[in-house]
This record gives C-alpha cells, sequence and structure tokens, in this order.
C-alpha cells in the first residue's frame, strides 16, 4: 500500500542533491541544521515504529538503533556525514522497500549509466548517449569489476544505487571493468549535475526513477505468436487491451523483464485473464490484519500457450506473476533469478521549515516504509528469494555488447515460432 494506491513495487533509488551541487554537501554543519537532522531522525522513528509490518523488526533493538544515530549526528560536522546517519537506521533493517529520503532538493545527478545483475555478475546495462560515460568508453556488456571501492553483488547493488544516488552522490565515479574482448580497462566517469524545480517529493523519486528505463509497453507480432514487453503494472485498462488481443494468438510471450511491479488492481487483471477460474494469488500480512489476494479467472480469457521472461530486475508485482504462473502450471518462465523484493510499502512525506541564506523555505523529505509482507499461495514469501526460472537464459557481455536476445529467442521458439538472437535483440526499438 503507498499512497498512490494499492502497489506491490520495488522502490527504486532517486538521485537528488542540494542546488549548490554536490560540493554543499560537505558544509559543515550549523547547529540549526543539526536541529533539523535530530527532527528528520526522529519523525523516520516514529514513521519505522508505527508502520513497520514486523512489530519485532526481525528482532533489532529500533531503540538503541536510533539513540545510537542520534548520539552520532549531535557529532557529525558536515551535511553528507548526518545525510549518511539518517539514512543508516533504516537500511540496518536490509529491507529494500524501507528507505529514508532526505529533504528535496533543486539539484539532480545523472551518471549516464546503470549496472544490471546477470546470474550473479555486475554489468553495464544502459549507457546514456552523449553521456560522459559513453564518452569514455564505458558500454554496454562491460563486467564491473570495481566500482570505486566496491564489488556489487545480488544482495549488495541496491544499497549501493541508493547510497550513490542519493545519500552521498558522487561528481566522480571510478570503475574498472572487463571488456567482452577480455581487457580490462580503468573508466573515470563525471556526473552531470542539472537544476531541478521544486515539487512532490514522491513525484521526483519516480520521475528519477523513470529517467534510467523506459517506462513504455511494447507489442509486436512473430508469426501467430504475440510479444509483449511490459514495463510495469499500470493502468488495468491497458492489460486488459492486450489481453484482448492476445486472443487472436495461439502463443503469448510476456517480457516482465526490468519491469518495477506496480499497481495490484493490474496483476489481478492479467491473472484473470490467464485462467478460466479463480485463483488466489497469496496473502498480504500486515500488522493487524491478513488479506487474501484473489484474481477472478475469465471465460473468455487468454487460453494459448504462455511463456514469461523475467530478469534480476523483475519485481515486485511481476515476480509475483510470474510465480503464479509457475506455480498454477500455466506456463513458462525464462530468464534470470527476479529481484526478491516483493513487499508492500507506503510513502510517508513530512515537511519542515527552515532558513538559508537568510531566506525562508520548507524542507520536503519522507520515508518509505514496508508495511506488508506478501506469502503466495504456497505459504512461501518471494522477499530476498525470488523466483528461479523453469530454465535459466543468460546473456553474456559479448550479447549485451551485441544487442542479442538469447532469452526471447528460445521464448519463441519454444512457442513454435523462429527467431535468432540477433533477431530478437533488434524485435523492439
Amino acid at each position: 500500500m503507498t499512497t498512490r494506491g494499492r502497489r506491490w513495487l520495488a522502490v527504486g533509488a532517486v538521485t537528488v542533491v542540494s542546488a549548490a551541487t554536490i560540493a554543499a554537501a560537505q558544509q559543515k554543519l550549523s547547529s540549526f541544521d543539526r536541529g533539523l537532522s535530530v527532527t528528520m531522525l526522529r519523525h523516520a522513528k516514529q514513521d519505522l515504529k508505527q508502520n513497520y509490518y514486523d512489530p519485532t523488526f526481525h528482532g533489532l533493538d529500533i531503540e538503541k538503533v536510533f539513540a545510537d544515530a542520534e548520539a552520532r549526528l549531535r557529532e557529525a560536522t558536515t551535511s553528507a556525514e548526518a545525510t549518511a546517519i539518517l539514512a543508516d537506521p533504516l537500511l540496518k533493517l536490509d529491507d529494500s522497500h524501507t528507505r529514508f529520503y532526505p529533504p528535496e532538493r533543486l539539484a539532480k545527478t545523472d551518471y549516464g549509466w546503470t549496472a544490471i545483475m546477470i546470474g550473479d555478475d555486475p554489468y553495464v546495462g544502459w549507457v546514456r548517449k552523449t553521456s560522459d560515460a559513453e564518452s569514455k568508453g564505458l558500454a554496454r556488456g562491460d563486467r564491473i569489476l570495481h566500482w570505486n571501492t566496491l564489488v556489487p553483488s545480488r544482495s549488495s547493488l541496491w544499497q549501493i544505487n541508493y547510497v550513490y544516488r542519493h545519500v552521498r552522490p558522487q561528481q566522480l565515479q571510478r570503475l574498472v571493468v572487463r571488456k567482452p574482448d577480455g581487457s580490462e580497462r580503468v573508466i573515470d566517469v563525471e556526473s552531470k549535475v542539472e537544476r531541478r524545480p521544486a515539487g512532490d517529493l514522491e513525484q521526483l523519486i519516480r520521475e528519477t526513477e523513470d529517467a534510467y528505463r523506459t517506462p513504455i509497453d511494447y507489442e509486436k507480432a512473430a508469426g501467430d505468436i504475440l510479444v509483449v514487453a511490459l514495463s510495469e503494472f499500470g493502468d488495468p485498462k491497458a492489460i486488459e487491451r492486450f489481453m484482448r488481443k492476445a486472443r487472436n494468438y495461439k502463443g503469448l510471450v510476456l517480457d516482465l523483464r526490468s519491469n518495477p511491479g506496480g499497481l495490484v488492481d493490474a496483476i489481478e487483471m492479467l491473472v484473470g485473464y490467464l485462467f478460466d477460474h479463480d485463483v488466489t494469488i497469496g496473502t498480504e500480512t500486515m500488522r493487524k490484519s491478513e488479506t487474501k489476494e484473489i484474481a477472478h479467472g475469465r471465460k473468455d480469457g487468454y487460453t494459448g500457450r504462455l511463456v514469461v521472461l523475467v530478469d534480476s530486475e523483475s519485481a515486485s508485482a511481476s515476480e509475483v506473476t510470474a510465480r503464479v504462473v509457475q506455480l498454477e502450471k500455466r506456463g513458462t518462465i525464462i530468464g534470470d533469478r527476479t529481484a526478491g523484493a516483493v513487499m508492500t510499502s507506503r510513502f510517508f512525506s513530512h515537511t519542515l521549515g527552515s532558513e538559508i541564506g537568510g531566506v525562508g523555505s520548507v524542507a520536503f523529505y519522507g520515508t518509505s516504509i514496508t508495511v506488508g509482507d506478501l506469502k503466495m499461495s504456497d505459504g512461501v514469501s518471494l522477499e530476498k528469494r525470488g523466483v528461479t526460472p523453469d530454465e535459466t537464459f543468460l546473456p553474456s557481455g559479448a550479447d549485451l555488447a551485441a544487442r542479442r536476445d538469447p532469452a526471447l529467442a528460445r521464448a519463441v521458439t519454444l512457442l513454435g515460432g523462429t527467431l535468432t538472437p540477433e533477431q530478437a535483440g533488434a524485435f523492439f526499438k
């Protein structure tokens, strides 16, 4: 549950920095700003204690954690140090949906590239055209050996993104990468900092997430097979439209790769079209209640063969969809193990009056708190577990660089069509 409606959505990291650019984060912390930081910390604690789905906090001593953080805040000397301290208590829960978001600022940092896990290895998944990353030679398919002093893993990548893009934005990042030809390079990538207008904090977070992906759905036929790339679970009417279209095809490939999730109503619409009977998606457990999520089957639904594509960035509602298909033996799951980020979260926004340089202003900040855990119909939660595909198909670094797509090619072939990895890589724009 979020302020935007009932969502199963993997909360992404944002890149928001001060109006005076990243260097301002190193400014000496005034006693006034220290007091504001303590207030924000106490609000974060209140949000957590009142709303977190597990009242035991996984055995973590919340009182001690926040008391230690407040003591460190009183000794902090820079804004950057204070921001890191504010983020730390919620990070200790190791919950990808529970985070602190510092005050909304008037500038943002664009790194120009993103990392993705393929299997257990980190790769450069995307590089923005005309970015410094591209001009320095960083490219899709590069294997990341070191990211500054860190080596990303499946369990740490979300935290690295959160810290680097939000808590401690980087003006310069040093990457050690291995090219598909086996050569290794050290690449220093400069960030692009742009002013941005003030606005709703949650909306700014979503806009920043969308800047690192393409939230557009694609549909295209491969003979008598319809391939639908669904970028998120948004408007249920959009789901209904392409599922009605799918009834004209013998096979359906549902591509949920890089899909972060979305509205519960949308997943219920999709699952309902895949079955002619009611299907239990799972049971959502919150602090004081349990809700069984049921998708109502349709007699006019899709009855053809089905393949679902997933990867390490398939999260939340997309993972739930894949697991329902798997548990009900409705189709085949192909690709990589999913993100394991299946919780229900809610965003809590706060405002705080402040004065900077003699000019009155209001700081907007907030927290994302996990308010519910979803267990599938087999009683198992997908959180930190993910969905293991029926068939694992992982692109290599060379595949990424050449834009080959072996997983999509396998999906179409499994349904009786013909598509090479090269054709699959160029299938959509």
